[in-house]
């Protein structure tokens, strides 16, 4: 068996047996292959992402403050805070979810009126916006579907100012579950789709919200190639830097990006749900949260380094080549 097939229990046994019986040159180089493969160290060394030149992705965060219902306002407001991004040198701008109409859906009916048609009058607006200045878009929105199904949607829009993907919710609580007490249908696909750039580019996949609780989420959009995933939300935040273990959606976050080796950037509205929209590297790290404020911050992020520096390695620096479905099909039914 060659050196790269042995796996660490093997290579344990070998050093251990090497020493044993005077192998020096078997058992160094078994513990040589451990010591300089993190993702088979009984103490991992977490890489730096930033430690290293690596192409780049300039994300905008628009932090937006929706009021409930108001579409007229909250078009306004979201058509500024691309313009800002755009100003601010972002080669993607991402919003909250359902921004348009302030996640308001108490009022099923209500609802249904202001819901927006891919071809919808509003959605064209933030099209032509991203057409102008030559920058991605991902906007949250109530979607009008077909047969007056309503979907907690997220639309791509690429560069050239054109739809190019909806993501449509897929988990959705009971107040929000057409199924159970709620307005919405779900949705029962991932994607994943290009983000180009002058530096290159990068895979991106979106959730929303409450997908990010379900880790065969974050594992989809993994196995789809996802380098970055892009999480507009409506839902109270924490202080990363100061509840640093101790919070629940924050912590579940940097959890899911470690495990998958992504970015993820989540997406808030302002006061309201008291903003804090942040972004999480690869290792689980907090790169930069936004306070409760309304604003716009562009962070460029090496999202290069994803390929690079762990997708490239078939295992995985957190163990993605080490699953096994074939024994997790006969339980996940």
């Amino acid at each position: 068996m060659s050196v790269d097939r042995l796996n660490r229990r093997e290579f344990v046994k070998m050093a251990v047996i090497g020493s044993a019986v005077g192998s020096i040159s078997e058992s160094a180089c078994a513990v040589n292959f451990l010591s300089k493969r993190r993702n088979i160290l009984m103490t991992m060394e977490t890489p730096d992402v930033f430690e290293g030149k690596y192409k780049s992705l300039k994300l905008g965060l628009c932090q937006i403050e929706s009021k409930q219902w108001d579409v007229k306002g909250n078009l306004r407001r979201t058509l500024e805070a691309i313009e800002t991004a755009a100003a601010k040198g972002a080669e993607i701008a991402v919003t909250p979810e359902c921004v348009l109409n302030g996640y308001a859906f108490d009022d099923r009916g209500r609802l249904l009126e202001i819901s927006e048609r891919l071809d919808g009058a509003n959605l064209r607006m933030v099209c032509g916006k991203a057409k102008e200045h030559g920058m991605a878009v991902v906007i949250g929105f109530a979607e009008r579907g077909s047969d007056d199904r309503i979907h907690n949607s997220a639309a791509f829009i690429s560069q050239e100012g054109k739809i190019v993907d909806v993501y449509r919710k897929v988990h959705l609580r009971p107040n929000e579950d057409i199924e159970r007490e709620g307005p919405f249908t779900a949705g029962d696909k991932f994607n994943v789709n290009t983000i180009k750039t002058a530096d290159g580019e990068f895979k991106a996949g979106t959730m929303i919200c409450f997908d990010r609780e379900i880790p065969e989420t974050m594992r989809c959009l993994r196995s789809l190639g996802s380098e970055i995933i892009l999480c507009p939300l409506a839902t109270n935040t924490s202080d990363i830097s100061k509840y640093f273990n101790g919070t629940d959606n924050e912590i579940i976050t940097r959890c899911r990006a470690a495990e998958n080796e992504v970015f993820i950037a989540v997406i808030n509205h302002a006061k309201r749900y008291n903003g804090g929209s942040f972004v999480v590297g690869p290792t689980g790290k907090l790169v930069h949260q936004m306070g409760a404020e309304p604003g716009v911050d562009v962070i460029e992020l090496p999202v290069g380094a994803v390929a690079k520096k762990f997708h490239s390695d078939p295992l995985g620096w957190m163990g993605w080549g080490y699953r096994r479905q074939e024994v997790y099909d006969k339980y996940l039914k």
